[in-house]
């Protein structure tokens, strides 16, 4: 199974987590209630992989989808009481962890992409911390309650638990740059969804969203090293088909039908299987796109959902 996933948690507005909290709470450079945070106005994204359970993951963007589920998980990391181990180096065995969340943001101040924070979570309760620095602190690891370990591992049960409620984000990454957390996260704009809930009843909705060329459109702009990039989705999303359209950011602000009818590149791909679906596009720099991924209704008695899903950003200059 692959571990590969993202998880979005829910937007929190925490004032400061330590104005009245113990000694041994998460010290202020690993301050989870900020990284969480709408403040910064940037999108946070949050990805859980229950290793566990055949490592079952899945992805939301704070605020939106699942946000009473991913409300909890927040509310679980932000309030859990730890104390650091003097070696941060000192671990248990890799064969131990129970749990991994990643926080993602995009527009990172320092590199031209996402700033990152990965926690580890092992069955004795320890907790290892590290990722960019500048969001995430340095790399740290603490003692954490076994309490507050099974309140933060419920918590994310329930997110994976119901990932099927909605497509997840999609994940751009540019393999030939040097950052490791290059490219962005990009929420579902446009979805026709049908899936099952927790009591296996069927439930349907649809979301309008402006067009990408709208001028009022607030498309994710991903800046890239090479025009090489991969579009990934966690596993058990991986798309029937995929629609790929490019527009000249030049006509951003013209949905006359005839711009519509006209972009510059056009992709389409039909996928018989998961295994044959390829992660690896080429972009072209300053570049309205429209990603749109299909689930056939056919296979959502396999899957547990079926429907499709618009994803909008937008390219600036390559290698730069």
């Amino acid at each position: 199974m692959k571990a590969k996933a993202f998880l979005t948690a829910a937007i929190v507005s925490a004032a400061c987590l330590f104005s009245s909290c113990g000694d041994n709470l998460i010290p202020a450079e690993n301050n989870f209630s900020q990284m969480l945070s709408a403040d910064s106005g940037k999108p946070v994204f949050v990805s859980v992989n229950l290793l566990e359970k055949d490592n079952e993951a899945a992805v939301v963007k704070l605020g939106t989808e699942l946000t009473s589920y991913s409300d909890e998980l927040v509310s679980a990391l932000t309030s859990a009481k730890l104390s650091e181990n003097p070696d941060s180096n000192d671990l248990p065995g890799n064969d131990t962890i129970l749990l991994q969340i990643e926080i993602l943001r995009n527009d990172s101040e320092v590199q031209k992409g996402m700033d990152n924070c990965f926690m580890e979570f092992f069955k004795d309760g320890t907790l290892r911390v590290f990722g960019t620095e500048q969001f995430c602190g340095a790399e740290k690891s603490y003692a954490l309650s076994s309490k507050d370990l099974d309140k933060i591992k419920k918590a994310a049960e329930q997110i994976v638990e119901k990932r099927t409620n909605c497509p997840p984000p999609m994940r751009i990454t540019d393999p030939l740059s040097s950052y490791a957390y290059s490219g962005a996260m990009v929420a579902p704009a446009g979805i026709t969804w049908d899936c099952a809930d927790s009591g296996g009843q069927g439930k349907s909705f649809v979301a309008d969203a402006l067009h990408p060329l709208d001028a009022q459109a607030s498309n994710v702009k991903v800046n890239l090293y090479s025009g090489s990039v991969m579009l990934g989705f966690p596993y058990g999303f991986e798309p029937d088909n995929i629609k790929i359209t490019g527009w000249d950011i030049s006509q951003k602000g013209d949905t006359s039908p005839e711009t519509l009818s006209n972009p510059k590149s056009e992709y389409e791909n039909n996928i018989s299987s998961a295994g044959d679906f390829t992660e690896m596009f080429q972009l072209e720099r300053s570049t309205v796109y429209q990603v749109t991924v299909f689930y056939d209704s056919a296979k959502r008695g396999e899957r547990g959902f079926s429907g499709s899903a618009d994803y909008y950003f937008e390219t600036g200059e390559i290698n730069q």
